[in-house]
């Protein structure tokens, strides 16, 4: 569905699209408030505005009220799904995965929205 991110702009943007979407209606559907979370929390553009576009974070997150964040990351060189806390950011759990792996990622997000 999202094969060509890394290689077409409207696939990239609707990638995106997606996984925002799927975390509001998520957050909605478990009565987590949305408006408690910024998104994205990290910066996807350069100085000029142009935007990153390679997937580091695809998307991200952070709880303005217990500051924990999700940051996800599209590395098409990863072979299994990694999730790890990063210590440097406090509370922030950390998900790896190429874009054939969508569904776990999915998933992980999910797990992450029911912890809040």
């Amino acid at each position: 569905m999202f094969d060509d991110y890394l290689n077409d702009e409207q696939s990239y943007i609707r990638l995106e699209r997606y996984l925002w979407d799927l975390f509001f209606l998520e957050c909605d559907a478990r009565g987590v408030e949305s408006k408690n979370f910024k998104a994205p929390f990290y910066n996807t553009a350069f100085s000029d505005g142009t935007p990153f576009r390679e997937g580091n974070p695809i998307f991200s997150a952070r709880n303005e009220v217990t500051g924990k964040i999700l940051r996800i990351v599209l590395d098409e060189d990863a072979v299994p799904l990694v999730t790890y806390q990063d210590k440097d950011m406090g509370c922030e759990l950390v998900i790896i995965a190429r874009i054939a792996l969508l569904k776990q990622i999915s998933e992980e997000m999910v797990e992450w929205i029911k912890s809040q």
